[in-house]
């Protein structure tokens, strides 16, 4: 792949959770579990995101372990929570097996999931909670786990996790329970610019990001993925649409055409072990003229363009990807030209002398 066809710039969306101090309900009892969620919201609205204001269910798990005991107690499991308003205010409820209370002295571990607001079902992931009842497990073994969660063509949508661990149970004046969500994917999209001559349109189609490990295992308690799984005989894929009607680029200032964003998982592309992802476009090169006062447009040049890379995708982040669309690029040759002979002064024939005489002209050019 040229060096020139990717320039990757790296913006952080705000992701990271804050608490609230909102309670579940004015009158509910102190020692009864609630919860207080939140997803920031990103420094700009994009489609298919789970903010506050888009944000209204999730899924929670959770369980308390009793002083000196190690086998854990599961209070929770995939109970869905939804945002409702009373009088205006949003709270956070749950119903499904009715309310749970707090045991003094035990210390609880929760965890959270929203997938753009509804449970994993159908093949697109496998929430898995298994408690363990061997000696001293690790809290990590008893996270919540997405197995197998599903990422492409298929499932896109933002997914957004949370935990809060090693909560210690008071006798009274318990809080609600904060759980600061964070989006676990990453997101892609694509910007295309030109430097084919003035007088030239440059029209992209069919993008689409393809080759990507479309299956892993996400742990909620580490925000970390494993067990990887990628297509091999029909690699995955997922296309990149305009948000407008134009579809062409030019070279001059402030032409640029950019993609919708793609839902990924979250990888280190290993270079060594030729783990590549590719970016798959059409260009259609239109020379535009202007005859008799009337623009025409005829297409000289159609391609389909692959670029392929080894990214490396945290969570959490959106990439941008500037694609310069350029002949090179393309796989068209330049025009250039060739002399025989250098141009200066020994290309001129120098061989004939003259002597030159001076002397007072009779007729100046200036009388």
């Amino acid at each position: 792949m040229k060096k020139h066809l990717f320039l990757l710039a790296l913006g952080a969306a705000a992701l990271t959770g804050c608490t609230s101090s909102e309670v579940l309900d004015e009158g509910i009892q102190s020692n009864a579990i609630g919860f207080s969620n939140v997803v920031n919201k990103p420094s700009r609205a994009v489609s298919g995101d789970l903010t506050n204001t888009s944000f209204d269910n999730f899924l929670v798990y959770g369980y308390y372990i009793k002083p000196g005991m190690t086998t854990p107690i599961q209070i929770f499991n995939g109970v869905p929570v939804q945002k409702k308003k009373d009088d205006g205010v949003e709270k956070w409820v749950y119903s499904e097996g009715g309310t749970r209370y707090w045991v003094p002295g035990c210390t609880y571990y929760f965890y959270a999931y929203s997938c753009a607001d509804v449970a994993l079902t159908s093949g697109k992931g496998n929430p898995s909670f298994s408690l363990f009842d061997g000696t001293n497990p690790t809290v990590d073994d008893r996270a919540l786990t997405l197995q197998q969660y599903l990422c492409d063509s298929e499932h896109q949508h933002d997914l957004v996790t949370a935990e809060n661990e090693n909560i210690v149970a008071l006798e009274s004046g318990n809080h609600e329970v904060s759980l600061p969500f964070r989006h676990a994917l990453c997101k892609v999209k694509a910007v295309f610019t030109t430097d084919f001559p003035v007088g030239y349109k440059v029209y992209v189609s069919n993008v689409s990001v393809s080759s990507f490990y479309n299956k892993a295992d996400y742990n909620v308690g580490t925000n970390t993925w494993s067990n990887y799984t990628a297509n091999t005989n029909n690699p995955a894929y997922v296309s990149l649409s305009f948000g407008s009607a134009t579809n062409f680029v030019e070279n001059k200032p402030g032409s640029e055409l950019s993609t919708s964003e793609a839902f990924l998982i979250p990888k280190n592309y290993d270079t060594k072990n030729s783990e590549n992802v590719k970016l798959h476009f059409t260009i259609t090169v239109a020379k535009v003229d202007n005859i008799n006062g009337q623009v025409v447009e005829n297409n000289v040049l159609q391609r389909n363009i692959v670029g392929t890379w080894s990214p490396q995708w945290t969570g959490g982040n959106i990439y941008k990807y500037n694609v310069v669309i350029s002949g090179s690029s393309a796989g068209i040759e330049p025009i250039v030209f060739a002399a025989n002979q250098e141009i200066g002064a020994s290309s001129w024939d120098d061989t004939t002398t003259l002597d030159m005489v001076f002397g007072i002209d009779p007729n100046p050019v200036n009388e």
